[in-house]
Formats: C-alpha cells, structure tokens, sequence
C-alpha cells in the first residue's frame, strides 16, 4: 500500500515577528464554500490570529488572506484566520519577553527559541496540546496513535504534545525524495568524456577528477577545468565516506561522538590534502559563496559540486543547467550517490527526519483570548483529507482535477495573473504547498514530484538513499541549559577546527600533528559537547 506524507506544518520559513499594524482582515469570503460535510466549530465566528513569515514585497500582505484553499478551510469550519504576516526574525525575542505575540506562531523555532519546544512550553509561551487533542483534535490524535516514531519525535520528554510541524515517513521512497533537496553532482558529459562511470567511493572520485584535471573534457583545449568545486559547504558533503557528520554523531552501539576528533576524520582529511595537493580542489577555503559556485558550474569549468535539486531543472530559466547549456549545449548533470565507506556501507547526508524543522505552536495567549480550542480545531482539520487538499492543490475543478484516481493541475494554472502589484502563478491564488504547507496531513510529497522534471525527481531521489541513522535526530532536543553548555563549547571549538582544517588539507601543517589537534579539541571541550548530545539522545529513546 502506498505511503503517505504526514504533514503538520510549514515546509518554509514561517516566522514570528509582531509587527504593528500587518496582516489581512481575517475572516473568510462568502464565494469559496468549503467542505459541506466538515463539523463545524461549536463557537462558528471566532477568529484566531496566525504569524507567519512572508517577504518584504507588499503583495504578501494580501497572499494568504485570499488563497482560496485557505478560505475553503474556513468556511469549511467557520473559524476565521487574521495572518499577520513578518518580514524577518528582528522582533521574534523581543515580542516573547514582552509576550505580546498571536494565538499561533509558526516560525523557525528550533534554531530561534533558546531551549527550542521544550523552553517555549516551560517559559509558558506554548500550550500543552494534550488537553484538547480529544475533543479538538481528532486528526492529530490518530496521527500520533496510528505513528509511534512520529508519536516519539514530537512529544517532549514529559509527554507533552506542544507543537505540530511538517511530518515525513522517513521509510517512504517520495517521502525521503521531498526531503533530499541537495547533494553531490556531476557533468555526465564530462564522464562521457573521459569515459568514466559515475564514481562510487573515493577512490574512484579520485580517479574521476583527476581525468577531469588532465583530459580536457570541456573541449576548448586548454587545462582550465577546476575537477570539484567546493564552494557552498561542498567538502562536507564527502564526510559520508568516513561515517561523519559537522553534527554530533551516533554510532551503532549508541553512543554520541564528535565526529572531527576521531580518525576518521584524519582518513578524511589525509584524503583531502591529496586532492588538493593534486589540483582537483577549486576554491575550498577562498570563499564559499553560492554566487562562486554558481559562476564555476555554469562558466564550463567545474566537474563536480554541491547541488541544489533545482539545478536540473532545465525547464527552468536560470538554473544551472539551462544557463550552461547557453555555452555547452550538449552538457548533462548526473545526482551522484553519497560515496561509499571502505566497508561498503553507504551513509545518508541529507536532512531526513520524521518531523521538519519549522514548528507551529498554540500559545498561551490563545487561552487568555479565549480562542484556543478553535486554533487547536483549525489545525486539526488541516490534517483531515479534504484540509490537506485545500492547502496542497486548492478547489477541485477549479485549480486540479482527479485524472484516473491521480490529482493534476488544470490548464492555464501556471499562468501569471496580477496580484496587488505584481504577477503570480495562478495556482497560487489558490494554494501553496511549497512556502506554506500549513499543519497538512496529505500528499506534499506527491505533488512536489509530480511538478518536477524527471532530472529533478530523479537527482532527490539518488539522494535520498543511503543509512541517516548516524545522523542526531532533530526531535532530540537540548533542554535550555544543555543548550547554554552546548553552544559554549561549539563556539570555543569551531573557529580552531576551521583553522586546522584548513591548515590540513593546504599542507601547512603535517598530518603528524593530528594527535595534538585533538588533544586540543579534546581541551576546548570537545568531550563535553559530545556528553552533553549524549544525555539529550538518551532522553529522546527513553520516550
């Protein structure tokens, strides 16, 4: 049977600055009638005020207040949404000290709040959801009942149900696919060329590249190709053939460890130094802007980089394929499999987890205001089919129709239509799975494949592939203080780890000092930092 996508939540930044004076009018439009059969609200009228993040361009300030999808789940429950839309984080802390925030905030929480879910819920600025899932929230309810992984990632350690945000079954192909946006890519054409095969492990990438460097696989006679380009984080991404990660690992038997003090992090490295004593290496440490990566791939230079699942996108005006087929018109990228470790085992980098990193909470001021059971409703029918399909595809026969029991977009939806000043897709007068997705429980995975190319889908899900258990987990959360000792020990550690990383693989110094680099780790506090994840880790299992 086919898996879904459980989702409870924003895909995209949604954030939680008061500003005054912003949003719609809230309240729903007589023209758009819902679900028929939904239940209403026993208290039909009342309006909950909802923060969430939108750009600096004025149209958002109408965006969400007339989507159609959005007014159907109104109507559809007779609860109104007053969207006060912010423009940035600036006035996110301020706001929680003052407590002068809305009945729901969705935002980036787990990177914005100190203590993360588990500090908003004590410093009293969520709600417990437990106490209204049985009346209120039938959807969730199930959610958590029929998913216990799920069920475990979103509790806190108490048991409390505090937040909702975008869940993925991580067993899922299309589910780990949504969720595997970027990776490591390679010119096929260049492989071609030098008549190699997509490289499975180091090795192998190391004899790639080093066709690459001497074989002149752009054509123009010269010896100017730059193999791999490491600009925007790339080098991170061959962390997977030695078992690491820039987080704090788990190993198999459990235990958490800082992956950059252990050997192999220096097998890593040693291998590093290789590439880049051999000229394989294009711009590491010089810069690490996406604009540089952007000028290398596109300009006919690069070999291989870190991508983005857009790049593929050849349909697209100005991604990187399109734009480089402006010079090379026969180029091709190929999504290169996560290397191989010397064993064999294929490791997963990308950020796959049961739950996203957006969170959306109830707060307490929806109590004092007496609208906390209608946030807690609205969410909930989110979660229900017929929610998910309003945010997800918009109004049936309107903007999809269900062909041969599969959802499509109708003729003429990605027209452009002018919308408060400037021109949207008209798809998005009706719904917006990707920037949105508000708490859903449906099929955004589905849809966010079915509109791509087959280069895209086809790069997400060789990405997806691989083991993430070594991976921390995102719903292992430190409590405040461990969050206090945590980043005190990161900021001690990571300027001196930059420095020697970079020290190691340019040659400036020997690998023989490895063992005094950790030692100096080790003093920095390196020891610390991986207890304190283990305490958090053991915490989550034992849920």
């Amino acid at each position: 049977m086919k898996k879904r996508l459980i989702s409870i939540g924003l895909v995209a930044v949604m954030a939680v600055a008061m500003l005054a004076g912003c949003g719609g009018g809230g309240g729903s439009t007589s023209d758009v009638k819902g679900d028929p059969d939904a239940k209403k609200f026993p208290e039909e009228g009342k309006t909950v005020t909802w923060w969430l993040m939108g750009g600096t361009d004025e149209y958002y300030q109408y965006y969400w207040d007339e989507m159609k999808g959005i007014q159907a789940i109104q109507n559809s429950v007779g609860i109104n949404i007053d969207f006060q839309v912010a423009t940035g984080y600036e006035s996110y802390l301020p706001m929680m000290a003052s407590e002068d925030y809305p009945d729901v905030i969705t935002a980036k929480n787990l990177e914005q709040y100190k203590g993360r879910m588990a500090g908003m819920y004590s410093d009293g600025v969520s709600i417990k959801l437990n106490d209204y899932m049985d009346e209120y929230m039938p959807n969730f309810s199930k959610i958590v009942a029929d998913n216990p992984n799920i069920a475990r990632d979103l509790k806190l350690d108490d048991g409390s149900y505090t937040f909702v945000s975008t869940l993925y079954d991580i067993e899922d192909e299309n589910d780990r696919a949504a969720s595997s946006l970027y990776g490591l890519a390679i010119r096929q054409d260049w492989l071609d060329a030098v008549n190699k095969e997509v490289p499975t492990n180091m090795a192998e990438w190391y004899d790639v590249l080093t066709a690459f460097k001497k074989q002149d696989p752009n054509g123009n006679g010269e010896q100017d190709e730059e193999p791999v380009c490491m600009a925007s984080s790339g080098w991170k991404y061959f962390l997977t053939a030695y078992g690491i990660d820039d987080d704090p690992i788990v190993q198999e038997d459990g235990s958490v460890i800082y992956g950059f003090m252990t050997d192999a992090y220096k097998q890593y490295l040693t291998e590093m130094n290789k590439w880049n004593t051999d000229g394989l290496i294009y711009n590491m440490f010089e810069g690490t802007s996406l604009e540089k990566r952007q000028e290398r791939v596109t300009g006919n230079f690069a070999g291989a980089w870190k991508a983005d699942a857009d790049h593929f996108n050849y349909e697209q005006s100005g991604s990187y394929l399109s734009l480089l087929r402006e010079k090379a018109p026969s180029a091709a990228f190929t999504a290169v499999p996560w290397p191989l470790t010397t064993d064999g085992k294929m490791w997963c980098y990308s950020d796959i987890n049961t739950f996203h990193r957006d969170t959306t909470v109830v707060t307490s001021n929806a109590v004092k205001h007496g609208t906390a059971e209608a946030a807690c409703y609205i969410i909930d029918y989110m979660l229900s089919e017929n929610g998910s399909n309003y945010l997800t595809w918009g109004i049936e026969g309107e903007s999809y129709e269900v062909v041969n029991g599969e959802k499509q977009l109708k003729e003429g939806m990605d027209e452009k239509v002018s919308f408060h000043g400037t021109n949207i897709t008209k798809f998005n007068t009706y719904a917006d799975p990707i920037t949105i997705a508000f708490p859903t429980f449906g099929t955004v995975s589905e849809y966010v494949l079915s509109q791509q190319p087959d280069t895209y889908v086809e790069a997400v899900k060789v990405w997806a592939q691989g083991d993430t258990s070594y991976k921390m987990p995102a719903a292992c959360q430190l409590t405040t203080k461990q969050e206090e000792e945590v980043d005190e020990k990161a900021a001690n550690m990571k300027g001196y780890v930059t420095k020697m990383r970079q020290k190691f693989i340019e040659g400036t110094e020997p690998m023989t000092n490895y063992d005094t680099y950790v030692s100096n780790v080790k003093r920095l506090g390196g020891d610390e930092f991986a207890a304190i994840w283990q305490e958090a880790y053991n915490s989550w299992q034992s849920r």
